[in-house]
């Protein structure tokens, strides 16, 4: 009898234990929401299974029936990710022979045309550059090389990817693909919420492989060349003119490349409040750059008419505003490289 007075007295402190160990409850759940609980769960509940709600004792247990009897949720839910578990392996398995039939095939071959590309756009920027100079004799010159802090698998594969497929051979294409496939590993690593498609982009966007850097060159000093950073010992103007010759050769180089399959496109740049602290002896050079490179150009200055003698023609509108007026009158001049004509008001 003391025996089962212990036992008592003993289920008692473990029952006070579990309840003040226990979150206090927020509010009571009324049977009418357990029920409306377990209507939403089996109307959520995949095929081959329903819900069944009993009670036990004065407690309400719901457990999940399939055609195998009645199971505990808490069982079940360990039976469904393990069958999720072997599901992503065949998904993994599968991306595993995508990978081997396209990665080094379509996929490594747009790769590689990409790589090719951007390399003979960096070549033909440079060629423009070389035409290009400041009233000084100033010139810049672009190198696009890899990241200094690009990995063997990024280095390992801009080797490969240099060369067309037809010219690699099979432990180069199998190297390739291996390479690529531990980039989309890690990027999937990364970031194992994001979709597929991210992270093929993430892993195979050649861009952040590789840096540009701008140096300077001068025709006083042939062969020298200087990085272009804020100690180059350059003036802001003229820092200011060489981003102009590489913006310019930029575009000059993108249409000529776009022109290739687009005939037609139009060669044409805005420049927001154009020639910002930059002498105005150098704006005239600057518009007869644009013109050489064959560039349209729309420029809008609080100061600039356009009216250099280096510009051939020109389109001109002035606004003009008076602050107790309402609206805007324009006046449209031409520029014809000698004279400048009112054409209406």
């Amino acid at each position: 009898m003391a025996d089962a007075r212990s036992r008592i007295r003993a289920l008692r402190e473990l029952a006070d234990a579990v309840k003040g160990r226990l979150d206090r409850p927020k509010s009571d759940v009324s049977d009418s929401a357990l029920l409306n609980r377990h209507t939403e769960l089996r109307d959520q509940l995949a095929g081959g299974y329903d819900a069944q709600l009993e009670e036990l004792n004065g407690i309400k247990v719901c457990r999940l029936l399939d055609d195998h009897g009645s199971h505990d949720v808490a069982l079940v839910g360990e039976r469904i990710a393990e069958q999720a578990a072997v599901a992503r392996g065949r998904l993994t398995e599968r991306e595993r022979e995508v990978f081997q039939r396209f990665l080094a095939g379509e996929l490594g071959d747009h790769l590689s045309t990409q790589v090719i590309a951007a390399a003979h756009l960096v070549a033909a920027l440079n060629g423009t550059l070389k035409t290009v100079r400041t009233s000084h004799g100033l010139g810049v010159e672009l190198q696009w090389k890899l990241d200094d802090d690009a990995d063997a698998d990024v280095r390992a594969a801009v080797e490969l990817l240099r060369s067309p497929s037809g010219l690699r051979t099979r432990e180069q294409t199998e190297k390739l693909r291996e390479v690529l496939q531990r980039r989309v590993e890690d990027a999937r690593r990364a970031d194992p919420s994001a979709g597929y498609a991210a992270h093929l982009r993430t892993a195979l966007d050649y861009r952040g492989w590789f840096r540009f850097h701008a140096f300077v060159v001068e025709d006083a000093a042939p062969g020298r060349k200087r990085k272009l950073t804020g100690r180059t010992g350059l003036s802001q103007g003229e820092q200011r003119v060489l981003s102009y010759l590489v913006l310019f050769a930029a575009a000059a180089a993108h249409f000529t490349t776009l022109g290739e399959t687009t005939p037609h496109a139009p060669r044409l740049i805005l420049l927001d409040d154009a020639f910002a602290k930059v002498d105005e002896p150098t704006h005239g050079r600057l518009g007869r750059i644009l013109v050489d490179l064959d560039l349209d150009f729309v420029l809008t200055s609080e100061r600039l008419m356009g009216n250099w003698p280096e510009v051939p023609s020109l389109d001109i509108y002035e606004c003009l505003r008076d602050p107790h007026v309402r609206g805007v009158a324009t006046l449209h001049y031409t520029w014809n490289g000698r004279h400048r004509r009112l054409m209406s008001v």
